[in-house]
């Protein structure tokens, strides 16, 4: 008996699946609303992400390719005498074990360096111009792409071969660049357009 009382108070005592909140509640209108407007024209839609420029080179089976320059360009730096052989350009510059790559672009300037006379010729400051934008050699990739050392000796009358890697946007890369080298002495501008 006492079994069947305490089964009857627990059912009594049980409330009823009612719902505890107001229909008419402003926040629960507006929630019902969105559920049924999502119903019937779906979730949004996620906008893809821009691809990342990087990636894009990196995928791209990019060559470098060479910069029409102008002939007989060569001036005088100290008691040395450069001349402009070529320039390159690409995006990505690989070494031995590592490869860097750039959503801009590198630039490989190769000069040949003549010694008049027994000299040091340090081209750690040489920078590329063209207008107002200005930029210094990119050193990592100096290292990478096994250039010239920045800082070399040069005895008299010998001829070496001097390659600098730059990195610079596209849109610098045209009519008026120029490499600005500089000594103790003397500077020079090379035109590279």
């Amino acid at each position: 008996m006492k079994r069947a009382l305490v089964i009857g108070v627990l059912l009594t005592g049980c409330p009823k699946d009612e719902p505890q909140f107001d229909v008419n509640d402003p926040l629960l209108k507006k929630l019902k609303a969105e559920q049924e407007r999502l119903e019937k024209v779906g979730p949004p839609k996620l906008k893809e992400p821009e691809p990342d420029p990087l990636t894009r080179v990196l995928a791209a089976d990019s060559k470098p390719d060479f910069l029409g320059i102008p002939s007989g360009v060569s001036a005088d730096l100290g008691s040395t005498s450069l001349a402009l052989v070529e320039v390159q350009r690409s995006q990505t510059v690989g070494g031995d074990k590592v490869s860097l790559s750039t959503a801009d672009r590198f630039l490989r300037v190769t000069l040949e360096a003549t010694a008049k006379k027994a000299a040091t010729l340090d081209l750690s400051d040489a920078t590329l111009e063209n207008g107002e934008r200005t930029v210094k050699i990119a050193r990592d990739v100096q290292r990478v792409g096994r250039g010239a050392p920045l800082s070399m000796e040069l005895t008299a009358g010998s001829t070496r071969k001097v390659v600098l890697f730059f990195e610079a946007p596209d849109e610098m890369i045209g009519k008026g660049l120029k490499i600005i080298l500089a000594s103790p002495e003397s500077r020079v501008e090379l035109p590279l357009q």
